[in-house]
């Protein structure tokens, strides 16, 4: 972890349908927004771990995500970039699949909800669809998803895509998922500020 990551807004999670833990951050600069993280699971009985990082302009725009999955025997890197008008690379070569994404999709954290939550800004009772380059968990593939967001209430989301129909508790400040229906919850959390100068 770079230094300045310690800077920002941290959280645990625990996901009991994938029997992980995940530490992530959230950091700001000049340049845009940051999430990262380190999520620890079993891949195929295996012990695993993910780290990841995904950068987003100051509109909540995603801008690039990467992704390494670890483990005893194999390390598999994925990495998108927007290179404008919805369109992407993945792993360095252009992917029309994926036109059209405006969003990017880690499939095993509660982290990239964070990004078209604070883009839309809905009001109570707006809706908003939304297009995601989804990196899937376990498949490690990328694919077009589409995905509908709505905001019920202060701090709850409804979150909608194909089968997926989940409330979500945010961070009202931050967006930051505190539970994603049932199978996933916040355990632990601190904001850490930057030193004085």
């Amino acid at each position: 972890m770079k230094r300045d990551d310690r800077l920002g807004h941290h959280v645990l999670w625990h996901c009991a349908e994938l029997a992980s833990s995940e530490h992530a951050w959230l950091v700001d600069d000049e340049e845009g927004h940051k999430l990262a993280g380190v999520a620890a699971l079993p891949l195929d009985d295996a012990p695993c771990h993910i780290s990841y990082e995904v950068m987003v302009d100051h509109q909540w725009a995603p801008l690039a995500a990467t992704a390494t999955v670890t483990t005893a025997v194999q390390v598999s890197t994925i990495a998108l970039v927007s290179v404008g008008q919805g369109r992407w690379t993945l792993d360095a070569t252009p992917s029309p699949l994926l036109d059209g994404c405006g969003d990017v999709d880690l499939g095993w954290t509660p982290a990239t909800n964070t990004i078209p939550i604070r883009r839309l800004a809905l009001e109570v009772g707006e809706t908003a669809p939304i297009s995601a380059a989804w990196v899937r968990f376990p498949e490690l593939d990328v694919v077009t998803s589409e995905q509908r967001y709505t905001r019920l209430g202060d701090g709850r989301w409804r979150y909608q895509s194909g089968d997926y129909d989940f409330e979500l508790r945010t961070d009202v400040a931050t967006g930051l998922v505190l539970a994603y229906g049932d199978d996933l919850w916040r355990v632990a959390a601190m904001a850490v500020g930057r030193p004085p100068t």
